[in-house]
Order: C-alpha cells, then structure tokens, then sequence
C-alpha cells in the first residue's frame, strides 16, 4: 500500500502499524525523542502498536537530536 512519510511516498506492506513502521525505516521504536502524529494526530508512543496504517496515511516522524 501507499503511504506517506515525512513528505516522501513510500510503498509499504499492507497491515502496518506505527511501530512496525518505524521498524521498517530503521528506527528504534524504544529510543526516547520520536514523535509520530498519523493524519494529523499526534499517536503516543503507547498506542504504535495498536495504530494501523491505511492507503493514503500521511505520516510525519519527529526525532529530536542533542547538539550545540
């Protein structure tokens, strides 16, 4: 199915949740620092698992980074 993230289509497998998503991308779901909102809606970090991705979702992946 065709999602997209960050502004960039990608083809992913059809039932995906958030985490897997992240998974897929080669982040680590369980580092502290990313945010992910689906359509819009912010998701916590406690519901990835549960939230799955339907043709069309616009996602948007947020990672904070340390630096000076």
């Amino acid at each position: 199915m065709k999602i997209r993230v960050n502004g960039e289509d990608k083809e992913v497998r059809s039932n995906l949740n958030v985490h897997d998503l992240l998974v897929t991308l080669e982040l680590n779901p369980v580092q502290a620092g990313i945010a992910v909102a689906v359509d819009r809606e912010v998701i916590p970090k406690t519901k990835w698992q549960a939230t799955e991705l339907r043709e069309n979702s616009e996602v948007e992946i947020i990672r904070a980074v340390q630096g000076g």
